[in-house]
């Protein structure tokens, strides 16, 4: 009986099954979650805007700038300054929820519109996936995307319970918007804290990165 050989793989199969067996790495999904951090902001404000929930105008512009200061964090969750940015993180999604009860949400509706933010990044993960679809990804990154998430869904909670706790009892105490005062510029001077001290975590490791290569 003669002896047969195996096919040789053609070499576009031979690509094909490489690239099926790739992951995509941190870095990629990071940079894919910069691109849509615009589109992601813009989302979101319209998101809470069909809910009813905007306010009045200093709502609406203080709403925009939490969409841009939580959504930019988001990728940095996923990067190699994610120990550092977590605290910030926290703490913005606190603020938010502190926002929330200020703008007389009850605490699910606020951790409603985080959950929305969420759906729409798991809706971008399939309708404009990182690489195009062509690299699978890395289950451990996308967990790591999830438990961000889900930590501002908790954090919000915690914002918003201590703002009314502490409103009831009538004291500052640790409340993210300490009772009195304008909530809105209040909210918006944290903001900027939490900005310069993002800005101020890049720059540092930016100058590191610099003195390593000299």
């Amino acid at each position: 009986m003669p002896r047969t050989t195996p096919p040789v793989p053609e070499a576009d199969s031979v690509a094909s099954a490489e690239i099926a067996h790739r992951r995509l790495g941190p870095k990629a999904l990071t940079r894919w979650l910069f691109r849509l951090v615009p589109s992601l902001c813009e989302r979101w404000v319209e998101e809470i805007r069909s809910r009813g929930h905007i306010g009045p105008p200093e709502s609406e512009a203080l709403i925009v700038r939490f969409a841009e200061v939580q959504v930019g964090l988001l990728p940095l969750m996923l990067g190699p300054h994610r120990d550092q940015v977590q605290p910030i993180w926290d703490r913005t999604a606190e603020l938010y929820g502190a926002m929330a009860a200020r703008r007389g949400l009850a605490s699910g509706e606020g951790i409603e519109e985080v959950h929305a933010l969420r759906e729409l990044v798991i809706r971008d993960l399939y309708r404009d996936p990182p690489a195009g679809g062509t690299v699978r990804l890395s289950l451990r990154e996308i967990l790591r995307m999830n438990r961000a998430l889900d930590r501002a869904v908790t954090h919000t909670s915690v914002g918003h319970t201590d703002a009314l706790f502490f409103e009831f009892f009538e004291t500052a105490g640790g409340a993210a918007l300490p009772k009195g005062g304008d909530a809105h510029e209040e909210a918006a001077a944290q903001l900027d804290q939490i900005e310069a001290e993002i800005d101020e975590i890049l720059s540092t490791a930016a100058a590191a990165k610099d003195a390593l290569l000299s």
